[in-house]
């Protein structure tokens, strides 16, 4: 059974907290550690059940388990393209058989607040590989992640995502609850637990082991091919009757390349003479409920503002109790600006170069939404369950690119805590896990979910630089150094005042709503913007003048030559292969482009990089 949490020491101001293991150990830590106050508790709620486990909702009826479905079945199209209903679900399974683990840790919110960077932390810092006893990747045994080998270790797995030329990795956002996307969730919960896949592909990075690959007698890359067509219909995988496609599953056909939810590859065509290709885009792991400890996670970050995306989550959970929520946030108007930075100046998604314009569409647009509860908390507040949530559903919408709604976090924190109490919710501002040191962040971070840390993991995470966020050191698209960019960040400065008039009311409701100390200001437009930024009047730094500094800095100080023509072509590349993962392509393209500047210019690279880091 997981242990209750410390809380504060009696003396010194140090606080006390336990490793997030089962053993109950408290280590003691000082403020020097840099977790802020409003995040300290004196425990968290306790973890009730090891798992989130799913064993389908009752018995599949008669008449679905035939191989050929009644003609006049039911059957709808899941937005990957493949059929799903009532017989497309997973058949109840019982407590000895292995069931699939639902998320229960959550990061929904907020864009552009860091939430890749702690999915990164996390990942680094609470998975099998470093919480339970090493092992070799050619003999995997799915026994030393249990309970017994693990020693009672609580650990974080994600689902995985399979492209459709076979290769698998974590998945950071799932968007399958809801979130203005897609209605993945409607057509039932197979289509987030995918087929039983083997424990170990979800290994931090999974080998296929060379004696499958002699016994196959083909190539690597064709054998992952091979194998998504059997986990995706083989009844051992899909608990489907024979030949039944899994839902989670789709066909990539060389006559529909482009189909955005089941894209095809050429490569398929030209290396391996194939028409159509097998896959799915999510699979979580299946064991066996009562011996295994682990958490599953889901990082949408625009579950927040998607009341529905929350009462689904709650429909979906064995006890809704244990669920966590981490909560980013990050001062809303550099949030805002670099969240446009991102998809209009980085990636041209957004075809709207004139940053002002936009914005104050959007305000306006917000404004038209209801004017009757535009400014007005008091109203806001006062609003039926039902009411909020309609409200927060035609205005938010959860939607990328809603640059000022994304920001306006109070209302939306509003409606979760209508559908989960406040202390199942961890609320970090941006700006404070940029100056907390790895011990304090990964003990709090422990404490608040049950995965384990101990000394011995975080010493060697601080070795490796991780998870303290001033250690990283990647290369800003959203604060760069072109024209556009400076001319953005330049009216940006100008129209501070009036952002801050806007976002004013909404400010004070989230103080009311999580705590005090959650405020934003001057100090914090600096501190949140993705490199140095200037006071005002500053000769230190690169800006020049007032506000957000907008100089071109000295030649050392630009990106090297060739960074932005590589980030392009390495998004090309990326977007072809990996189709619709927007995880993956985000990630393949800035390190594929990261390292083509360094190879055109490791000093100025060096220089332009070392104020800066990506931040989502």
């Amino acid at each position: 059974m997981l242990s209750p949490l410390g809380g504060i020491g009696g003396s010194g101001g140090l606080i006390t907290t336990s490793a997030g293991s089962s053993s109950g150990t408290s280590t003691v830590f000082d403020p020097d550690l840099g977790i802020p106050l409003y995040a300290v508790r004196e425990h968290w709620p306790r973890i009730r059940t090891r798992l989130n486990a799913y064993p389908g909702e009752a018995p599949l009826p008669e008449r679905c388990r035939a191989a050929a479905l009644p003609k006049n079945e039911t059957r709808q199209k899941a937005p990957n393209g493949a059929m799903t209903g009532a017989c497309f679900q997973l058949d109840l399974r019982g407590p000895e058989e292995t069931q699939p683990v639902l998320p229960t840790i959550f990061v929904p919110g907020f864009p552009k607040a860091a939430t890749t960077w702690l999915y990164d932390c996390m990942h680094a810092a609470f998975p099998p590989e470093m919480v339970c006893p090493p092992q070799s990747r050619d003999e995997f045994d799915g026994r030393r992640w249990s309970i017994a080998g693990c020693g009672g270790r609580r650990f974080m797995l994600p689902g995985i995502a399979c492209r459709v030329v076979g290769g698998c990795e974590h998945r950071k956002e799932l968007f399958f609850y809801g979130s203005g996307f897609s209605s993945f969730f409607q057509n039932g919960l197979a289509g987030l637990h995918g087929p039983e896949l083997p424990l170990e592909m979800f290994q931090l990075k999974e080998e296929y082991p060379q004696v499958a690959l002699r016994r196959a007698q083909v190539g690597k890359e064709d054998l992952k091919v091979q194998r998504m067509e059997t986990f995706c219909t083989h009844p051992n995988h899909t608990h489907l009757p024979a030949g039944r496609m899994h839902p989670s599953c789709c066909v990539a056909r060389t006559s529909d390349p482009k189909r955005w939810e089941c894209r095809w590859h050429e490569t398929l065509r030209k290396a391996q003479g194939r028409t159509t290709s097998m896959w799915f885009q999510t699979a979580m792991p299946w064991v066996k409920p009562h011996e295994y400890n682990f958490a599953a996670t889901d990082f949408t970050p625009n579950y927040m503002c998607t009341p529905q995306a929350m009462a689904n989550i709650k429909l979906a959970a064995k006890d809704p109790r244990d669920l966590r929520f981490i909560v980013l946030m990050r001062d809303p108007i550099m949030r805002t600006f670099s969240e446009w930075s991102m998809f209009a100046l980085g990636w041209g998604w957004d075809h709207e170069p004139d940053f002002l314009k936009k914005m104050h569409a959007q305000m306006r647009a917000f404004e038209r939404c209801n004017a009757t509860l535009f400014h007005r908390i008091d109203l806001v507040k006062a609003l039926p369950d039902d009411e909020l949530f309609a409200y927060i559903t035609q205005c938010f919408r959860g939607k990328a690119m809603e640059y000022i709604t994304n920001s306006i976090y109070p209302v939306c924190v509003l409606g979760a805590l209508r559908f989960f109490p406040k202390e199942q919710f961890l609320f970090l501002r941006f700006e404070d896990m940029k100056k907390m040191h790895a011990p304090g962040l990964l003990r709090l971070l422990a404490n608040f979910t049950g995965l384990h840390t101990d000394d011995e993991i975080i010493a060697r995470l601080q070795g490796e630089r991780q998870c303290e966020m001033l250690n990283a050191r990647k290369k800003p698209l959203s604060f760069g150094k072109d024209k556009r960019t400076v001319s953005a960040r330049a009216n940006l400065s100008a129209a501070m005042g009036e952002f801050e008039a806007f976002f004013q009311p909404y400010d004070e409701l989230l103080s009311e709503l999580v705590d005090p100390n959650f405020k934003w200001g001057a100090d914090t437009h600096r501190l949140s913007a993705d490199v140095l930024i200037d006071a005002p009047g500053s000769k230190k730094g690169r800006g020049r003048g007032k506000g957000l500094g907008t100089g071109r800095g000295s030649r050392e100080e630009r990106p090297a030559a060739g960074y932005r023509k590589a980030i392009k072509s390495a998004k090309a590349e990326a977007k072809a292969m990996l189709g619709d993962d927007l995880q993956l392509l985000r990630g393949k393209a800035r390190l594929a482009a990261i390292g083509a500047a360094k190879g055109r210019g490791a000093k100025q690279k060096a220089a332009s990089t070392s104020t800066g880091q990506f931040v989502r």
